[in-house]
């Protein structure tokens, strides 16, 4: 019993880091967390090591526990002595740096995650058993039972597989997203852009990209990428402006990366620093960024003397404060024109995301340079001409109000949402650094076996299509509603006060195919609608289309 109960705990492990690996390594999904903080420990500086993710390490060294256990039974008994050894030093060990991690997340990061936690735990109990196993061994067994221990471990490791599968595939459908930020157009117009920002591009584009960055978020870093490519490909067919973000919290070397940057601009290489201090996103020590502006070829004595004095700090702090007041709490954060993005995007969804907006403002998506005026200029250096817009400019341009007609007929989202809906709502914490968690209710997910007893109930349920309206008009549940999901907040009043309300989406796409539908939901917890009232259908279009229902009215 000894042995299976070390084995089960160490395949408990192994199922946790695994998660937490594809968590680390798929940042357009949101994690899904039992407390508070999984995000902070996430975007901490601590949350990779010689650029692997942490998690990486833990399933190595419970998978190497896992195959010393099953091998034990199977060895003679000077090597299945190794083998304990070897389990309790491994074990052991984990167990001190989980310890060191504990502390990490306690004192340094203010923030815990749940996931680590039970890593951390579970690497604890095996380091007591295997101690124990240790001190006290198991008389020599003979061949057969030691054949019957092997077999209840290969048992065990099959039920592991068929109950671990099917719960890591439920786990990567759910996430807890954070509810979309609401911050108003006068706001945007006044704080989205300042005139001394940091702007490449047209000046004078109709379509203004947008980015809050911090230097040590290691998203941050792979979303520059697309960034980089996205900004050679569109040229001056937009703006791209960048602004500082450094969460000090977690990133402590992160301001002074940012401030080295504004130094870097003074000597008009703003955007070489950009490439050059991600690039070297391990070291931002003093030495380090000194050693960018080195390889950059900048004056050294002033950009020392800059980075020494903290003349660039204020400019730093300017754009934090813009940052917050938009209601940015974690990084990358983009805004293509109203559409605020939240994380990283993969280069091809950005200029889809971009080929939209130019075509709200009847623009070609594939239209040349050369479509653009020649008087438009390109500015490609740091603090580049930029216009504080008015209301009705800022919205010409994309960073002011856009009028209902536009914003229910052209602005629609990478997965068909409205602009409200998907950029605002789909805010993966796995996509983003970010400090904290949303602690808000969650609304209640549904299959089809659940919305098969909701239709025999009297009043039948009220569905919710939370898509776009184009989305909408293609296929739908019959007698569903259309309240795009970034609408909810002004038309939940307009929905069925008597009936259970049921969201749903296309339930087509991989992964999470419900976050719109869940935002919504929070939105409608958030207005008074009781909770047993609101329920978000996880199988969506496609489950009731495959399950042949009928909606009764």
């Amino acid at each position: 019993m000894r042995k299976l109960l070390l084995l089960g705990v160490a395949l408990l492990g192994l199922f946790d880091s695994l998660y937490l690996l594809w968590s680390y390594t798929s940042p357009s999904r949101p994690m899904v967390c039992v407390g508070t903080g999984c995000d902070a420990v996430r975007a901490s500086a601590y949350s990779h090591v010689m650029g692997m993710p942490m998690p990486i390490f833990g399933v190595l060294g419970y998978t190497v526990l896992a195959i010393l256990m099953i091998s034990e039974a199977l060895l003679p008994a000077d090597s299945a002595r190794v083998a304990r050894y070897l389990v309790a030093a491994l074990s052991g060990f984990g167990f001190l740096v989980s310890l060191y991690l504990e502390y990490l997340q306690a004192f340094v990061i203010h923030a815990y995650c749940a996931w680590c936690v039970t890593s951390g735990v579970a690497m604890t109990v095996l380091a007591v058993l295997s101690l124990y196993d240790l001190a006290h061994p198991a008389l020599p067994a003979e061949p057969a039972a030691r054949l019957v221990q092997a077999r209840q471990h290969f048992a065990l490791c099959v039920a592991g597989l068929l109950v671990g599968v099917p719960a890591f595939y439920g786990l990567m459908g759910h996430g807890h997203l954070p509810p979309p930020p609401q911050t108003s157009s006068d706001t945007l117009a006044e704080r989205l852009v300042r005139p001394n920002s940091h702007v490449t591009g047209n000046s004078q584009a109709a379509v203004t990209v947008v980015e809050f960055g911090d230097f040590e978020c290691s998203n941050c870093a792979v979303a520059e990428s697309a960034a980089r490519n996205v900004r050679n490909q569109y040229g001056n067919r937009i703006r791209f402006v960048f602004r500082q973000f450094p969460l000090t919290r977690i990133h402590p070397f992160a301001e002074r990366a940012a401030q080295a940057s504004e130094c870097a601009a003074d000597q008009g290489k703003f955007w070489e620093a950009v490439d050059k201090i991600y690039a070297h996103q391990a070291d931002l020590s003093d030495d380090g960024l000194k050693r960018d502006a080195a390889e950059l070829g900048l004056d050294q004595t002033q950009f020392n003397q800059c980075l020494a004095s903290g003349a660039a700090a204020a400019r730093v702090q300017q754009d934090m404060a813009d940052g917050k007041a938009l209601g940015i709490d974690g990084t990358p954060t983009f805004f293509i024109g109203q559409k605020r993005i939240v994380g990283a995007l993969p280069e091809a969804e950005f200029a889809q995301a971009i080929d939209q907006e130019l075509a709200s403002h009847g623009l070609s998506a594939n239209a040349s340079v050369a479509a653009i005026p020649a008087s438009a200029p390109v500015a490609t250096g740091p603090a580049a001409p930029a216009k504080t817009l008015s209301k009705s400019a800022a919205s010409k341009a994309g960073t002011g109000p856009a009028s209902p007609a536009a914003a229910s007929s052209v602005g629609t989202g990478l997965l068909g949402t409205s602009p409200g809906g998907f950029f605002a709502g789909f805010q993966g914490a796995g996509a983003a650094c970010s400090e904290a968690d949303a602690a808000k209710k969650q609304p209640t997910l549904i299959g089809t076996p659940e919305v098969r007893q909701l239709l025999a109930g009297n009043p039948p349920p009220v569905f919710v299509d939370v898509r776009a309206p184009k989305d909408y008009a293609e296929g739908k549940i019959p007698g569903a509603l259309n309240v795009p999901a970034g609408e909810v907040d002004r038309r939940w009043d307009s929905l069925p006060d008597n009936r259970v309300i049921i969201l749903y989406e296309s339930g087509r796409s991989s992964g999470d195919v419900c976050a719109a539908s869940r935002a919504a939901g929070r939105a409608l917890l958030e207005h008074g609608v009781p909770f047993e009232r609101v329920k978000v259908y996880q199988d969506g279009l496609a489950g009731w289309e495959k399950a042949g229902l009928t909606a009764k009215n």
